[in-house]
């Protein structure tokens, strides 16, 4: 599960957008160089030629530094970087002898492709993020959900494994007769952050409806996942008693947890009624 708001995805969408052109434009001016025999830059020789082209001087800047934590840029660093020592070497050959050897050049084009098609890839990934999570919560929207749940059941029938949900609605009537909507929905946006801080890798959160929500679990049975609905119902309400900033208000979350079964007709599951209830002072 992707820990980011759609805001967040936005940002790293426009981040993605502006690292290629930022590389298209660096690669022109290069490959330009050296068709035409024109000087080349002295920037593209530093050993840190990384670090001086235009996407490098951005990409590094300090603003970018929570974008360079994540895994997907991390990759694109280490191939921006074998990049340019590529470059590098073309141009250092250059200097010596006045041409560039047809292996030189093969690596430097291979470098340029594999660059490239990482930042398309993650730009593909990250709007298809994008159009499927809700923009208030981050949790992935109602229209993915039952598509998601059918090809788990496909794969249950094929002898999968162990698939559990757990069913969340918080009631927020009279929070929002109290409060008005927009702290409302500050409160499903504190909440929903904490379950995705909790998720493991696999796990998925999913806006069913208003203030209905799925945590999908996979490789567990019902019985297992009471331990982390424990410790998930402490963090939101923790969460929650942290940053609303309001009087003792009550706060009720409905919850169930459920089996997913490969035969089970979902909606019904979906809406099972008997819910236990957890409540939060706030």
């Amino acid at each position: 599960m992707i820990n980011v708001t759609s805001e967040e995805l936005e940002r790293i969408l426009a981040t993605i957008k502006e690292a290629l052109s930022l590389h298209e434009h660096w690669k022109d001016n290069l490959i330009r160089n050296l068709v035409c025999r024109l000087p080349l830059a002295p920037t593209d020789m530093l050993e840190d030629a990384h670090r001086h082209c235009a996407f490098g001087t951005w990409f590094y800047s300090k603003p970018n530094a929570n974008f360079r934590d994540l895994p997907a840029f991390k990759k694109i660093d280490e191939l921006h970087q074998e990049m340019h020592q590529s470059a590098r070497q073309i141009c250092f050959g250059i200097k010596a002898v006045g041409t560039v050897p047809e292996v030189d050049y093969d690596q430097f084009l291979g470098c340029l492709t594999r660059f490239r098609n990482e930042m398309t890839e993650l730009q593909q990934r990250v709007t298809y993020t994008l159009q499927n999570i809700d923009p208030l919560t981050g949790a992935y929207n109602n229209t993915k959900l039952l598509p998601d749940l059918r090809a788990e059941q496909e794969r249950l029938k094929a002898g999968g494994a162990p698939y559990s949900l757990l069913l969340m609605d918080i009631d927020l009537k009279i929070f929002n007769q109290s409060h008005g909507r927009n702290k409302g929905d500050n409160v499903l946006r504190t909440a929903i952050s904490s379950v995705r801080e909790a998720l493991s890798s696999g796990d998925k959160v999913y806006r069913y409806g208003g203030a209905e929500f799925v945590i999908c679990l996979p490789g567990r049975k019902p019985n297992e996942v009471e331990e982390f609905k424990e410790a998930l119902l402490k963090k939101i309400s923790e969460a929650l008693t942290t940053a609303t900033g309001e009087p003792a208000t009550s706060l009720s979350i409905h919850y169930s947890i459920v089996g997913l079964d490969a035969k089970a007709y979902l909606e019904e599951l979906l809406d099972r009624s008997s819910r236990s209830t957890f409540a939060i002072t706030m």
